[in-house]
Parts: structure tokens; C-alpha cells; sequence
């Protein structure tokens, strides 16, 4: 009975937060096109020079093929994939994404590794590596941007120094967690035991599951090889930026499309609508905007860039699901009840 009421009250949560980003992807949507004309919108669109869509897809095979690699090391401890079979995951958490609200799909990755044999723990774990090397990576190409960038004054330049410098601080106080994993999960723990116990309970687990899963910084090669690849993803991921600048005519230089491509990324990490309706386009016009760009041009950039997105994952996602070993079924969103070290059945 208990556990039958902790898996509906658990259920009951994904369906307001899904309900709850839907709403607020529907916000970011009013504020992004209340005041463009629609006719404005579909001549500002018709002015898209569709050439750049062929290099914009190459750049995202590519960063699939990156987002492969990169996992595979991350997971390398624990379980082994093949080169297709990581293609394969990547593209269908990414098309997942696309479909899915709130940011529900991060649990398709875990799931799809235990039916893998790893254990849920571990597969989390993984996931939060990644998010953080996402995350610290997009800061440190934030500070360079305010750092580097000409046409920002020098207390931005000064920002971006210090915001390189507390990441290298970050670093190297994960690094010292790894070093006294115990003793630092104590304190960890103490630490939450001020809070309300469910409160408490849940963000232990969390700091639990990312010091297992940073396991993978006590290899230091390692961590340069992700890093390395994190990298390499996000000029990937502005270079389809630029090529949408160049779509839309937005003569602007590959520093722009490196600034944009941060402010969009933070802005979709909110848990909203499925595919990120309504952030993707409100941040996407008003990052564009700091440029001096059109309203018109810049809402109908954020438009086509948002259709090209989801179009072409959804695609790779169904075509990977087709033609890979990857299958689901009812379980998929259940599986952060179970902890075990096995797989599901099937």
C-alpha cells in the first residue's frame, strides 16, 4: 500500500511539473510573439536563404557523434557500448527531449542503461557528470565571451576573469570531495539535516548519486578527454548557431553566435514544454536582441531554429529507435522508484 501510494504521489508530481512547464513554455510563447504581425513573420521567414540548413544538419550529426563519445567515456566505468549503441541512446534521449515536457526525458537515458545491466545509481550518476561538465563547460565559454568580446566594457571583462576563476575553484573542490569521498558525504549529509526530512532526504541522495558518478575525475586523463570533447560540443553547437545568422542575413561574428548560443542554452535548461517551446524562442529574440537586431528577423531566427531543432532530432531519435536494440515500454518513467542493480524485464 505504502509503495503503491509513493508511485502515484511520484506520478502525480511529473504530471504537474509537465503541466506547470506547459504553462510556462505557453508565457515565453505570448511575450515572444504578441507584438510581431503575422504577415511580418512570414515575410521575415521567406527571407531565410535555406542553403545554410545543409552545413546546420552536418553540425548536428556531429554533435551527436561528440554527445556519443563523450558519454561513453562517462559511463565507461560501469558499462561498455558499443559506438552504435551509444549513437543510438543519444539520439533517442534527444528526440525524446523534443516531445516530452519538463524535462522529463532525462530519466530515457537512465533507463535505457539498465536495460543495459547497469544500475539506476550509476546511470543517474552519469547523467549529473554530464549535466555538470554541460553546465561548467557553457560558464567557462560565458567568462571567455565577456572576457574576449570588444564590444562589452571592462567590468564585463573583468567578470568573465572571475567567473573562470571560481570555476577552476569548482573544479578543484570536487577534486578534494573525490580525495575523502566519506568523509565528504558526512558533512554533505549533515549539512542537509537542518532541513525538512523529505527535503533533506531527496538532496542527499542527489549529492550521493554526483560524488558516485564524479568517480571518473579520479582519472585525470579522463577528465581532460570530456573536457576536451565538451569543448569541441559547444563550438559545434554555435557553429549551427552562426549558420542560422547567416541564414537570416545577421552579419555578425562567430564571438555573437558563441554568446547567443550560451544565453539560449541556459535559458532551456528551464523544465518547460516539450521541445522547449516558448524559452527557445523568448531567449532566442531577446539574446539577438543585445545585437540590435530586428524584432521581426529575430523572432522569425528563433522560429526556424527551434522547427530545424526539433525536426532533426525527432528524426535521428525514430531512425535510431528503428534500427537499434533500444526498446521501451511502460516503465520508462517508473524507473527512478527502483534502485536495484539489474535490469528491468522486458
Amino acid at each position: 500500500m505504502a509503495d503503491s501510494f509513493e508511485k502515484n504521489d511520484s506520478n502525480n508530481k511529473r504530471i504537474a511539473l509537465a503541466i506547470s512547464g506547459c504553462i510556462l513554455g505557453g508565457i515565453f510563447l505570448y511575450i515572444t510573439f504578441r507584438d510581431i504581425p503575422i504577415n511580418d513573420l512570414k515575410n521575415g521567414i521567406s527571407d531565410m536563404k535555406l542553403i545554410y540548413l545543409i552545413p546546420a544538419s552536418v553540425f548536428v550529426v556531429m554533435t551527436q557523434i561528440v554527445r556519443a563519445l563523450r558519454f561513453g567515456i562517462i559511463v565507461g566505468p560501469f558499462c561498455h557500448l558499443g559506438i552504435k549503441s551509444l549513437w543510438d541512446l543519444m539520439n533517442i534521449w534527444a528526440g525524446a527531449n523534443m516531445v516530452i515536457p519538463a524535462r522529463l526525458a532525462e530519466l530515457v537515458r537512465p533507463y535505457l542503461l539498465m536495460r543495459n545491466g547497469a544500475s539506476f545509481s550509476s546511470s543517474l550518476g552519469a547523467v549529473m557528470v554530464e549535466r555538470f561538465f554541460d553546465l561548467t563547460g557553457l560558464l567557462a565559454l560565458l567568462g571567455l565571451v565577456l572576457w574576449r568580446s570588444p564590444h562589452l566594457s571592462s567590468s564585463y571583462a573583468m567578470f568573465g576573469k572571475i567567473l573562470l576563476a571560481v570555476l577552476l575553484c569548482c573544479y578543484g573542490a570536487v577534486l578534494l570531495i573525490l580525495a575523502r569521498r566519506d568523509a565528504a558525504q558526512k558533512i554533505i549529509n549533515k549539512t542537509f539535516s537542518v532541513l525538512p526530512q523529505r527535503i533533506s532526504s531527496l538532496l542527499s541522495r542527489v549529492a550521493s548519486h554526483l560524488i558516485e558518478g564524479m568517480g571518473i575525475m579520479a582519472s585525470f586523463p579522463r577528465v581532460l578527454l570530456i573536457l576536451a570533447y565538451s569543448i569541441v560540443l559547444w563550438v559545434l553547437f554555435s557553429s549551427i548557431t552562426f549558420m542560422f545568422l547567416l541564414a537570416f542575413s545577421i552579419d555578425a561574428p562567430f564571438l555573437v553566435a558563441v554568446t547567443i548560443q550560451v544565453l539560449m542554452a541556459l535559458g532551456v535548461a528551464l523544465p518547460t514544454a516539450p521541445g522547449f517551446i516558448g524559452t527557445f524562442h523568448a531567449v532566442g529574440r531577446y539574446a539577438l536582441a543585445l545585437f540590435s537586431v530586428n524584432a521581426v528577423v529575430a523572432v522569425s531566427f528563433a522560429t526556424v531554429y527551434h522547427l530545424f531543432s526539433v525536426l532533426i532530432n525527432v528524426l535521428l531519435g525514430l531512425v535510431s529507435y528503428a534500427t537499434g536494440s533500444y526498446k521501451f515500454d511502460h516503465s520508462v518513467f517508473k524507473v527512478s522508484t527502483d534502485t536495484k542493480n539489474t535490469a528491468p524485464e522486458v
